[in-house]
């Protein structure tokens, strides 16, 4: 048996309500630590950031290392 038509019609629905959120990861060369930002446009694995300077130590030696995005539904809370 087929799921009732109102069961596919609320699948579609959630899909038009979650929002994506993209971060990036960023690790110094100076003191290797880790820390992750909001996305940027242009920001994209291994480029190598001199506008932006270490929270920890203060050197502007990071890297982007990672970008990822999380599928986020607004009515779940945590």
């Amino acid at each position: 048996m087929f799921p009732p038509i109102p069961a596919i019609t609320d699948e579609f629905k959630r899909k038009e309500r979650v929002i994506e959120s993209k971060t990036s990861v960023l690790e110094c060369k100076g003191c290797q630590a880790k820390y992750s930002r909001p996305f940027k446009p242009g920001d994209f694995t291994f480029k190598k950031l001199t506008d932006e300077e270490c929270q920890k130590c203060g050197l502007r030696k990071l890297t982007i290392v990672e970008v990822y995005s999380e599928w986020i539904d607004p009515k779940k809370k945590k």
